[in-house]
């Protein structure tokens, strides 16, 4: 026998590398089982005999040669059931004798399990007391330790050891030499030299690629009409939709997906998006598209593309090489393993109910924020969401969550492989502190969703743009140079007769068009006419009340109003005042601009009357609804909830059933609300605010629905309106809009035409029947007076504008405008303020105001082709037997009106 010596040194055994995460070193036979620590001392320490203070700052050091180790973990009830879930989260603590306890958040000890194996401990269900536990990840930071320990309500130094160690307890079982050395065969170590990432997935993929034949998730040979997203010319395998939810989705949905698939995938499209076999993809290098703004209008299902997306994203890869993947083949992680959704806060409800309908929350962990939490729970929350990689892979937020959360989620920000905003179009202030922390997150796979994503100038446009692709368009000096200036320069009203300057513009117009076209989509509602049933559109011009007059003119007569002097503030007080007046009269006293500008200077009563036209309209209208028809259910909305407190009233004096939904209305409550008004047929009416309500409730229950008065911006009336023209409706639809005549809401009406053709002209490409004239810019500075001005004896303003029929029912065809005078084409008009433009100050024109007047005729007529012209007091016999009645009882009340039904 021959012994070996080593230079006369004392034999000291090679170090074996463990698993990652603190498993115990092993030296030629397991030591699992032993309570012995395998973790020595300094030599300095067990001399001198120091103890180890438990509270200095290397905690996890101290707990490592303690051998105590932390662990999160999740627990549930051991049960049969088929589809489990964790009933909540916890903590796992295990000593030196490799024994594990289980605490729940809150300290309770829910029992012990001795560890055999460390193998696959993080992947095995350990079961004891009637309990099951899975660990998640070992804590490793000082700062969670001490948090465990104080949320336990451990005491350190005697719950972690019950004293400093011992040296017989640091020092490691001894293994004789002589076994060590007389083995037939040389020990096997592993090497202490770990291989670079890089290096060890490159030889592991080159290796796998030669045995594996890798093959998609789901077979579309067993799928009827499988959706194969596409691919480039390096891609290892298709990608196939879910057939769960492929079965769901309609024929514009299914392109949808795969227009959000191309772009988040950087696949550049060559072709027309409507004929795939004209498209081409390749995947460069560096592609600057990897985000897109999905703009359909309300109610084409932007919510069910996105769960594809995300759940395709989650669960394939056209890559499988690239990522984990089973010995057979099949992807085990897709393209993103976790995703976040930034929403309005009012939607988070709706967002998880999307998820559960479709995909059931068995197969997909969604993760909320509650409001109940407390800062620091919802802190520790997203920091578990984003480290634990099973449990939850969405996460769901609120805009303003993001401001307190910043911090945790730029900690593991690379985890986010896909952003998702809906609303997004609240992003466009290149200022806003919720874009910098989006921005700063520097997610590269972002999606938009938004139905009216028309902005108010070319430089929120570029804001949102260049969140979504930085860099696509330049910098904004460069945006500025190439495409603002000489688009403004096309729109302004001055350079009306510059042939030169007009094409310029309308050129770079049609250039940023098809430039963008590549990741924004945008269809509209015209689609869903198959899907739904059929939807009538009546707009009722009511007549004022004698008390609405009389202080319409005491205003404008007493005020001393300068409108050539008159400052922003005051002119938007002054509108928003108006609009009350048409709504009710009452409402003077409580608003803040009259008391403090007018109150002094008009002799107005100290009462006005309650009633108003539209008050009239409105409840003959829910009488009509009530009586004429079977069971049918009515939704009334309004901007202000001061107008809804008088409508409230009036229903409750009148004994109507209803649920309302505002502002004040808790979160939590909103979901029960609209469940009960669907589901029971005894509650008659929905009182819904527009601005808190009008966006993701589905009032499907309803099937008419009363616009009580209009907003400046027309996508949010048409937000409100949608509410009950969507999927799972049955019955046909009816919209009422209430109009007060010849006054401020018929001005509003107007504008928003003019803005309704600017989205049709921009976003849906549709053909340009003004010839390329802007519509906003028809609008200069006299505008501003012609607001507050009242015409006591019209029928209809707006009719006159554009008509000189008899109102027997006629309709207006769509007309070719004459050659264009004065703006370039659609897209320039993004750069339209909405009504704040017609405030700004503006050179007036030295052609004739008719011209201009006759152009917004022709603008004005063409957004209302289809419609028939009714007087009521001429056409009593319409389809709608409502509306029949309601012109027969108010003959007076309603002086004219616009049907777009038969």
């Amino acid at each position: 026998m021959r012994i070996v010596k080593y230079d006369n040194k004392p034999f000291k055994p090679p170090r074996i590398v463990g698993r990652p995460g603190g498993s115990i070193p092993r030296v030629g036979r397991s030591l699992a089982n032993t309570s012995k620590t395998m973790f020595r001392a300094p030599a300095t320490e067990i001399a001198a005999g120091t103890k180890r203070s438990i509270d200095d700052e290397s905690m996890p050091l101290k707990c490592a040669a303690l051998n105590v180790k932390y662990y999160t973990m999740t627990y549930r009830k051991r049960t049969m059931k088929k589809n489990k879930t964790w009933d909540g989260d916890g903590y796992a603590i295990e000593k030196g004798s490799d024994t594990l306890r289980f605490y729940t958040e809150n300290g309770r000890l829910l029992g012990s399990y001795l560890l055999k194996s460390r193998e696959s401990m993080y992947d095995d269900i350990f079961s004891c007391s009637g309990w099951e536990f899975q660990l998640d990840y070992e804590v490793s930071s000082s700062k969670e330790v001490e948090d465990i320990t104080k949320a336990l309500g451990l005491n350190k130094s005697e719950d972690i050891v019950n004293q400093s160690p011992s040296e017989s307890q640091i020092k490691p079982p001894r293994i004789p030499i002589s076994k060590m050395l007389l083995r037939k065969e040389p020990l096997k170590f592993k090497s202490v030299v770990k291989k670079r990432p890089a290096e060890q997935t490159a030889q592991e993929s080159s290796l796998n690629k030669k045995k594996l034949q890798f093959s998609p998730v789901f077979d579309e040979s067993k799928i009827e009409s499988p959706l194969i997203m596409n691919k480039s010319a390096n891609a290892e395998v298709d990608v196939v939709l879910d057939p769960i939810l492929g079965k769901n989705l309609r024929a514009h949905q299914r392109l949808g997906l795969k227009f959000m698939y191309d772009c988040v995938m950087g696949l550049s499209r060559t072709g027309s998006l409507e004929n795939e076999d004209t498209i081409s993809y390749t995947l460069p290098e560096t592609n600057e598209i990897q985000g897109c703004l999905l703009a359909d209008e309300m109610g084409l299902g932007k919510t069910l593309m996105t769960i594809a997306l995300i759940w395709t994203l989650l669960r394939q890869t056209p890559y499988p090489s690239r990522g984990e993947y089973s010995q057979s083949g099949v992807t085990l992680q897709g393209v993103c393993s976790k995703i976040l959704i930034v929403c309005p806060v009012t939607l988070i409800g709706n967002w998880k109910k999307e998820f559960a309908k479709w995909l059931n929350l068995n197969r997909i962990g969604v993760l909320t924020l509650s409001t109940k939490n407390s800062p620091e729970k919802d802190r520790s929350d997203v920091r578990n969401f984003l480290r634990v990689q099973r449990t939850y892979q969405v996460l769901i937020l609120g805009y303003e969550k993001l401001l307190s959360l910043s911090k945790e989620l730029e900690e593991n920000k690379d985890k986010i492989g896909l952003l998702v905003c809906d609303e997004g179009h609240r992003l466009k202030n290149s200022q806003s502190k919720i874009l910098n922390i989006l921005t700063s997150l520097d997610i590269t796979r972002k999606v938009l969703l938004s139905g009216t994503p028309i902005q108010n100038d070319l430089n929120e446009f570029y804001t949102i743009v260049n969140f979504l692709n930085p860099g696509i368009l330049g910098t904004i000096s460069q945006f500025k140079k190439e495409y603002i200036n000489p688009i403004s320069r096309a729109r302004d009203v001055n350079n009306r007769i510059n042939p030169a300057i007009l094409s310029q513009g309308e050129e770079k117009s049609k250039e940023l068009i098809e430039y963008t076209k590549r990741f924004i989509l945008r269809r509209t509602s015209a689609i869903l006419a198959k899907y739904l049933p059929p939807k009538t559109d009546i707009i009722l011009f009511c007549k004022p009340t004698d008390a609405q007059i009389k202080a319409f003119q005491k205003i404008l007569s007493e005020g001393h109003l300068n409108f050539d002097q008159m400052s922003f503030n005051s002119s938007l007080g002054l509108i928003t005042l108006f609009k009350k007046i048409c709504n009710s009269p009452s409402l003077i006293y409580d608003d803040t601009y009259y008391k403090s500008k007018l109150q002094q200077n008009t002799s107005l009563p100290n009462t006005m009357n309650l009633n108003s036209g539209k008050l009239r309209v409105l409840m003959i209208l829910l009488s009509e609804i009530r009586q004429s028809t079977d069971g049918e259910k009515v939704v009334v909305v309004s901007n202000y909830t001061q107008t809804l407190d008088i409508i409230e009233n009036f229903m409750q004096s009148d004994g109507y059933t209803y649920v309302r939904l505002d502002g004040n209305t808790p979160n939590k409550q909103r979901d029960s609300i609209v469940s009960a008004f669907n589901r029971n047929h005894k509650i008659f009416g929905f009182l819904l605010s527009a601005k808190s309500g009008g966006v993701g409730l589905n009032l499907i229950g309803a099937s008419r629905l009363i616009l009580f008065d209009n907003d400046w911006n027309p996508s949010v009336d048409l937000q409100a309106m949608s509410r009950i023209h969507r999927d799972g409706q049955k019955r046909p639809c009816y919209i009422y809009r209430l109009i007060t005549t010849g006054c401020i809401d018929e001005k509003i009406f107007q504008r928003q035409l003019m803005k309704t053709s600017l989205s049709k002209k921009f976003l849906d490409d549709a053909e340009d029947t003004n010839n390329g004239r802007s519509n906003d810019d028809l609008f200069d500075k006299g505008d501003l007076k012609d607001l507050f001005s009242v015409h006591a004896n019209t029928v209809s303003n707006t009719h006159e504008l554009i008509c000189t029929c008899s109102g027997l029912g006629e309709r207006q065809e769509a007309q070719k405008l004459g050659p264009k005078s004065e703006l370039s084409n659609s897209f320039e008009d993004i750069t339209s303020g909405g009504w704040t433009n017609a405030l700004e100050l503006r050179k007036t024109l030295d052609n004739s105001q008719a011209d201009l007047q006759e152009e917004k005729s022709d603008l004005i007529r063409n957004c209302l082709v289809g419609y028939r012209h009714i007087h009521p007091k001429k056409l009593r016999e319409i389809s709608d037997q409502v509306t029949n009645n309601l012109f027969q009882n108010l003959d007076d009340e309603i002086t004219f009106a616009f049907f777009n039904g038969d």
